[in-house]
């Protein structure tokens, strides 16, 4: 069955519903005192396990209609009909000591693996009043109440870290997810908070991604190369990093997460290793932007291109599939990777 699976991104434009900070500081350089304690990360764990995995989310009055009609519009069975091992991921939580904690994995991981499918703890508008945000609050039943209040919250110093405790976790561990029709259009914008993929932390270089089930309504994270047991889990929150230098990214970060510092291995690596990502990433900006303002009809000039990014983004070290910023640029780079793959397996057999 071919699945209707849409890239999401975490929400980064409003304090009320988009910055995502480092809930386990491994990433992210932060206040001291930020970080979530073991006891707490195994608290929420037990938690979270006393959730149905065909759990229904709390939805808000006004977003019922619009949910309704991607549910109807996306309607379908999970062909593999096992949620117990969908919803249980393998990873488990640990802490990092002052940095935070993270997602680990609990055994080896292969490239491509589904990692996790999990439904929305609530889905609820963006852009809300505390009033609102303690009335849904209070709407949810006590164990979704104790799930979400088990999630961290940011300390730091952007908007986030000034809004109360409800829209500060909801913030901190959301995602804004497009509602779309059967065609794909977009019907408004969600705020859905999964709290196992919450825990999750960033990488400018991750070794996952996720995208949205709309036939299923759950998250999905996939692998994007072999994982090795006990290595960090990471997935990438902004669109468009690949195009910007460390001190952008830095920015960015500051602007959205009110955090100063990535700690990925990119972002931490030495200055002449940071030098050369940057140099990298500026070459795949300007080759992105020749296809985004034209860059004529010349098809082996354009294969040139995609084959070049292709190169820049292994001596990188990404292993993923790109957000360039720009939808038609993405779609082509599938295509061509994707043909990529094929040809180079063929060639090996």
């Amino acid at each position: 069955m071919l699945r209707s699976a849409a890239r999401v991104l975490r929400a980064n434009n409003r304090p009320q519903a988009g910055p995502l900070s480092s809930r386990r500081r491994l990433f992210w350089g932060a206040s001291a005192g930020a970080a979530s304690s073991s006891a707490g990360a195994a608290s929420t764990a037990a938690a979270s396990a006393n959730l149905a995995a065909n759990h229904v989310p709390s939805v808000a009055a006004d977003l019922l209609p619009l949910v309704f009609g991607v549910v109807l519009a996306h309607a379908a069975i999970d062909e593999e009909g096992d949620d117990e091992r969908l919803t249980s991921p393998p990873w488990k939580v640990e802490s990092f000591g002052g940095k935070g904690s993270g997602a680990v994995a609990s055994r080896p991981i292969e490239r491509g693996e589904r990692l996790i499918a999990e439904r929305p703890l609530c889905i609820w508008p963006n852009n809300l009043s505390e009033e609102e945000a303690r009335r849904l609050f209070e709407a949810m039943s006590p164990t979704e109440q104790k799930v979400f209040m088990d999630l961290a919250r940011t300390e730091g110093t952007g908007a986030v870290g000034n809004l109360d405790d409800i829209r500060a976790k909801r913030a901190t561990n959301g995602f804004s997810i497009p509602l779309l029709d059967a065609q794909g259009a977009s019907k408004g914008v969600a705020g859905m908070v999964f709290p196992k993929i919450a825990r999750i932390n960033h990488s400018c270089a991750p070794n996952c991604a996720q995208a949205m089930n709309y036939s299923t309504l759950r998250m999905e994270v996939y692998s994007v190369t072999d994982i090795p047991q006990s290595s960090e889990l990471s997935i990438e929150y902004l669109p468009g990093l690949i195009t910007s230098s460390a001190a952008e990214r830095r920015q960015q970060l500051r602007t959205h997460f009110g955090f100063d510092a990535c700690l990925c291995p990119v972002c931490s690596a030495s200055p002449d290793d940071v030098a050369r990502s940057d140099a990298r990433r500026r070459e795949i900006k300007a080759i992105s932007q020749s296809f985004r303002y034209g860059g004529g009809g010349d098809r082996k000039a354009k294969l040139a291109g995609l084959q070049r990014i292709q190169d820049l983004l292994t001596e990188e070290g990404y292993k993923g599939l790109p957000d360039f910023g720009d939808s038609d640029l993405n779609r082509a780079f599938a295509i061509f990777q994707t043909m990529s793959n094929r040809k180079g397996a063929g060639s090996s057999t």
